[in-house]
């Protein structure tokens, strides 16, 4: 009992070292860059012929029913999709269309944060699962650039829940997700486990700053979108 509490503890620990360790080079988006920013078809039916009237049957025949061939059953829209890397992040409704790259860690553990020049790609951290995969795809993105107020996840605290991210992936799948929610979270109180953990579906997690203070300028804050995967199709 003794060693399987330990175990059970060990494993815990270890993992809340992981996404401490994953938060510590999230949570320092948008430093550094210190631009200031400004103050906050109609569908179509298609009838069927009718169907030709059945013969009548002969009362002295004895026939068998004809066995159907099995249908293939397709996956569910919503089904996890294998490994792969993401290429572009779209979502339509803050006007984000962009490529992303994949970001590692850097020598100090954490984790490396995108390109702060204008035009730059967002980041899709490669020690987390790819979006489609079962679990939670982390895609960082810069609030501001180096020479401008707007960066490419400027307007990402203005999702709600219902709108969609579109995940294109190497092997031309587009993976789509529905929003579930957008929380801001100041970062001397940053929920780590409750961001990073891995979720028993495939979701993901798009992350900037937020709280911007003109005093240190500095960032305070993150903007943390949960969304989940809701269907997928070739791109």
């Amino acid at each position: 009992m003794g060693t399987e509490n330990s175990s059970r503890r060990g494993r815990t620990i270890a993992s809340a070292a992981a996404a401490l360790l994953l938060a510590g080079g999230i949570t320092t988006i948008g430093l550094g860059l210190h631009a200031e920013p400004p103050s906050p078809g109609p569908t179509s039916s298609v009838s069927s012929p009718a169907p030709a009237a059945a013969p009548s049957p002969d009362p002295l025949a004895t026939t068998t029913p004809p066995i159907a061939p099995s249908a293939a059953v397709p996956a569910p829209p919503d089904a996890a999709l294998p490994a792969s890397v993401p290429v572009r992040v779209e979502v339509p409704s803050i006007a984000v269309d962009a490529p992303l790259t994949p970001l590692g860690k850097q020598a100090n553990g954490e984790v490396q944060t995108p390109s702060g020049d204008p035009g730059s790609p967002g980041g899709w951290y490669q020690d987390s699962p790819t979006p489609g995969q079962t679990g939670s795809a982390v895609v960082l993105g810069h609030v501001n650039t180096t020479k401008s107020d707007i960066g490419l996840f400027y307007r990402l605290h203005e999702l709600t829940p219902g709108q969609t991210i579109t995940v294109t992936r190497a092997d031309h799948t587009a993976a789509v997700f529905t929003v579930d929610k957008v929380d801001v979270y100041h970062k001397a109180t940053f929920p780590t486990i409750e961001v990073y953990r891995n979720a028993d579906r495939p979701e993901v997690r798009l992350i900037t700053c937020g709280g911007y203070d003109r005093a240190t300028r500095e960032y305070l804050d993150n903007t943390v979108v949960y969304a989940h995967l809701t269907s997928s199709h070739p791109a």
